[in-house]
């Protein structure tokens, strides 16, 4: 299990620092859990991908697949730079 502090990047441009919990790692593949307070914030704002910035220094582009009141279920890939750019 992969867990970690990082920041979810909304599309209304707010951050929330979040907690995540990743089943692990299938080569680029994330699957798993954002553990905050979601109550907080509308629907919306979850319907469309997100980029969650991790405190190790990845960035992972995500779908959201299941929502409570203090967890998004999530699926996603680890966003890479292109060769040159690294």
């Amino acid at each position: 299990m992969i867990t970690g502090k990082g920041r979810l990047n909304l599309r209304d441009g707010r951050g929330i620092d979040v907690l995540y919990q990743f089943a692990g790692e299938y080569d680029d593949r994330r699957a798993g859990y954002l553990l905050f307070d979601t109550v907080q914030f509308d629907d919306g704002l979850f319907c469309t991908r997100q980029i969650l910035d991790c405190d190790d220094g990845t960035s992972v582009v995500l779908v959201v697949v299941n929502r409570s009141d203090k967890h998004l279920v999530v699926h996603g890939r680890v966003l890479t730079l292109p060769a040159e750019a690294a």
